[in-house]
């Protein structure tokens, strides 16, 4: 009977590739069949610490980072703009205006006060940058980590550059011949009150103590939409459907999600509720499914929800490229929590990708 059982079981496993031939081609049929550990992406949606009150603490976020450093990503994506996106909606200006100011203005401001004493445009920069995390030393100076610092501020990449500022000690956070006074007293702006980003908060934070040299930029605004999608979506917004969306019990609470941030016991339960996929799916209906459920003008809601998968994809697409760099390693992506359903999604349909469950991660 034993021998039976196991040639049945041989059997079995040699039908499931067969099987597969016998459907249509899906990426997730590789699974488990690649050499090596799959790749493991974390998602953590979070709400946006700037919308947080004004006696906000970010030492509540400390159950939050210690979990997270307790994963130990290789790598950590957040959704900002990357300067080379930055470059071309500013080059593209005319197809997109205000776009590159709106989504990206404070790090084209940061990349043109390093310009001056570097004398790079964001490509330029970029490049250098490759060139010297190509032959990073195992332990930079302080004139090096300013300098790549300056580098990623005139890449448009702040959030990396203030993994380099604070790696530094305090002392030496200062003005050289490749950090501005002004670019100086900008960076150290990041350690007030009035900087309230998770980007910095919780990504650049974590990268510090983790030891890494920067953070991924993944974000997407090059979305396009047909003439009129403004007027439309405003009207079709102020619909009653929305009102009582924003009033509904089981979607509330995402909505006031950053203002239950007061200690670190909330902030964790806060980041638990978030981070389920039960709430994933509350909020992704609500938002969305609203969206193209009912009649819109001139199919508006339709348009909507193209335009932010679209988004999504390109994100999606973002982090994938990321996780090219680690391949069986481990990729945290810090996102608006609207996001991280969509994410989740997406990731894991890839080939050699194992998408993280949160909650395992937050208990």
């Amino acid at each position: 009977m034993k021998h039976l059982i196991l040639a049945a079981a041989a059997m079995l496993a040699a039908a499931a590739p067969a099987a597969a031939q016998n459907r249509p081609f899906d990426p997730r049929d590789y699974q488990g069949r690649h050499v090596g550990e799959a790749t493991q992406i974390l998602v953590i949606g979070t709400p946006h610490l700037s919308g947080t009150p004004d006696n906000f603490d970010p030492a509540v976020l400390e159950p939050l980072l210690a979990r997270l450093q307790a994963f130990h990503p290789d790598a950590i994506a957040i959704e900002a703009l990357p300067g080379r996106q930055i470059d071309q909606m500013w080059t593209w200006r005319e197809s997109y205006p205000g776009a590159a100011q709106s989504y990206g203005g404070r790090s084209m401001a940061l990349s043109g006060i390093s310009r001056g004493l570097l004398g790079m445009d964001m490509p330029q920069a970029d490049a250098e940058i490759r060139r010297v995390l190509a032959d990073w030393p195992a332990s930079p100076t302080p004139v090096q980590r300013r300098r790549l610092a300056a580098l990623f501020a005139a890449a448009g990449d702040p959030s990396s550059a203030i993994v380099q500022w604070w790696r530094l000690e305090e002392s030496e956070r200062v003005a050289d011949d490749n950090v501005s006074r002004l670019l100086a007293e900008q960076l150290n702006t990041y350690l007030t009150p009035a900087r309230r980003n998770e980007n910095e908060l919780i990504a650049a934070r974590l990268a510090v103590r983790l030891g890494q040299e920067r953070v991924y930029a993944m974000d997407d605004q090059s979305d396009d939409v047909p003439p009129g999608f403004e007027e439309d979506i405003t009207a079709f917004t102020q619909e009653p459907w929305m009102a009582q969306l924003l009033e509904d019990p089981a979607f509330k609470p995402l909505i006031e999600a950053g203002q239950h941030l007061a200690t670190p016991e909330e902030t964790l339960t806060t980041y638990r509720f978030i981070n389920s996929w039960r709430t994933g799916r509350t909020d992704a209906n609500g938002q969305w499914l609203n969206m193209i459920n009912r009649a819109s003008p001139n199919d508006v809601g339709r348009a909507r929800v193209a335009a932010w998968e679209t988004r999504n994809l390109r994100m999606a697409a973002n982090i994938r490229e990321v996780s090219a760099r680690h391949p069986g390693g481990r990729i945290l992506v810090i996102v608006g929590s609207a996001h991280k359903p969509w994410f989740d999604a997406y990731l894991s349909m890839m080939s050699d990708v194992e998408v993280v469950d949160a909650a395992r991660v937050l208990r």
